[in-house]
């Protein structure tokens, strides 16, 4: 059983994916489930190994579920008795603890423009195993050997890749300034054909920003479209260096994932 578990949760870690463990923990008095014993469970509900079965494990497969949603791992014990208000109906009369380990996906970001900032950034993601893609027009800012990690680097602009039928799962898109012509279209085409839960930023001042708007609308992107497009991007630090203003990227990047205790991308 524990065989086909930690299979499948290798799978997902490395697809992206998110899931959560539960974890028999500890039992007192009669149980189907012995410590040890563990359950996989997907956003999609997909179940993979046993707590024990039964209303138990209906129930634990809903608090990992809830547990996803949230963004949280959870500890939940429980009685296996018939008393009212129970949150488990069961007539063996022990009790459980299960700790419900979550494994959230991990932040996808397309990198549009292969720079200096690109590179610190790039650096960061592969530190924290980030999944990320760089497109630069550039041939000499396109070099995968430049980009530890990196799903992909690809010689491109935006409205070309986006176009593709085998998208990774993005979270974030981030303009990193080399040309505001080549973010635009970048962020244009993002705005269009990636989901409403993507996050979209770019470097730049706000003139400039005022600009990219104007020349947005002109190209249809509503109001609406255009207002989930944060700039300058990053969490105000006071960041100057390409380092430094990496810095404040990935960690907006961190601050926006759920459960986490901050801001996150505003």
């Amino acid at each position: 059983m524990s065989i086909a578990v930690f299979t499948r949760a290798a799978e997902l870690l490395r697809a992206n994916r998110k899931f959560a463990l539960v974890h028999l923990v500890k039992v007192k008095g009669s149980s189907p489930g012995k410590s040890g014993f563990k359950l996989l469970v997907t956003a999609s509900g997909e179940t993979v190994g046993t707590i024990g079965g039964g209303d138990a494990e209906r129930q634990m497969i809903a608090q990992a579920r809830e547990a996803m949603a949230e963004g949280r791992s959870r500890t939940v014990h429980y009685e296996l008795t018939s008393r009212p208000g129970n949150l488990v109906k069961s007539l063996c009369g022990g009790t459980n603890e299960v700790f419900i380990e979550v494994f959230m996906e991990k932040p996808c970001l397309l990198l549009l423009g292969g720079g200096h900032v690109a590179r610190a950034l790039a650096k960061l993601c592969h530190l924290l195993e980030y999944p990320y893609v760089v497109l630069d027009d550039r041939p000499e800012f396109a070099r995968s050997e430049d980009f530890p990690g990196a799903l992909e680097v690809v010689q491109s602009r935006g409205a070309e890749y986006l176009t593709r039928k085998d998208l990774p799962k993005f979270s974030h898109v981030v303009g990193l300034g080399y040309n505001a012509e080549f973010d635009l279209e970048g962020v244009i085409e993002g705005l269009a054909k990636l989901p409403t839960d993507v996050k979209f930023g770019v470097i730049g001042s706000r003139p400039k920003f005022a600009k990219m708007g104007e020349l947005a609308q002109q190209r249809g992107v509503s109001p609406e479209q255009w207002a989930r497009v944060k700039c300058p991007v990053g969490m105000s630090i006071g960041a100057q260096t390409p380092a430094e203003i990496a810095v404040s990227i990935i960690a907006e990047v961190v601050a926006s994932l759920p459960g986490r205790e901050s801001h996150g991308w505003k």
